[in-house]
Order: structure tokens, then C-alpha cells, then sequence
């Protein structure tokens, strides 16, 4: 099954530190391990642009849909065969100290 971890910042979290950063180390294992589908780092949540439609009239605005200290700042799409699985993945991400990783299956085909 393929879940979307979503990297994200927290204010809350511990100081980032470029020593225990770890990313590509990260990305090597999961990519040599064939549990990681893709990923790539986001633009920072000031570039963003929310469209809506309402009443048949299009609506663009700057920004991200909800203003908070957190946004998203990027995300990998992996290949697990469980949720436990993808959670511990997330879990040696080094954002998840830095910041917090959102863990969500992806919608199965079959599902209305």
C-alpha cells in the first residue's frame, strides 16, 4: 500500500541542527530498500497560491488555505506493506525532530 508522509515545520519542535540532519542517508536506505516511491522538498508556504471555486467563479488567492506557524515543506510517497511500517519509517525521518511528519494512506482505487 503507498502512504504520503507530509513534512512538516512545528515551532514546537527541537532546534534544528545541521549535524543531525540526515536526510540523504535517509533517503539512500528507503530508495535502496525499494520503500521509497518519491519525494522532493516545497517551496516555502509565502509562494503558495490557494484556488477555490465558488459559484462557478475561480478564486485565487496568496498564501497557504490555513494561517499557521506550521506548513508543509515537503513530502515522500512510500511503498509499505503496513501503516506500522510507514509510521516507523516517518519516524527515523530527522524532520520528525525537527518538525513532524504527517503519515496518510493514499485512497484505494477501488474505494468510491
Amino acid at each position: 500500500m503507498r502512504y504520503v508522509l507530509f513534512v512538516c515545520t512545528d515551532p514546537s519542535a527541537e532546534d534544528y541542527d545541521p549535524a543531525g540532519d540526515n536526510i540523504g542517508e535517509w533517503v539512500g536506505q528507503l530508495d535502496a530498500a525499494g520503500k521509497r516511491v518519491f519525494g522532493q522538498r516545497l517551496e516555502p508556504a509565502e509562494t503558495a497560491l490557494t484556488v477555490r471555486r465558488r459559484k462557478g467563479k475561480l478564486l485565487v488567492t496568496n498564501g497557504p488555505f490555513a494561517e499557521t506557524k506550521e506548513w508543509i515543506a515537503g513530502f515522500d510517497l512510500l511503498e509499505c506493506d503496513s501503516m506500522d511500517e510507514a509510521v516507523e519509517i516517518a519516524g527515523r525521518h530527522p524532520m520528525a525532530r525537527f518538525g513532524r511528519i504527517e503519515v496518510r494512506a493514499l485512497w484505494p482505487g477501488d474505494r468510491p
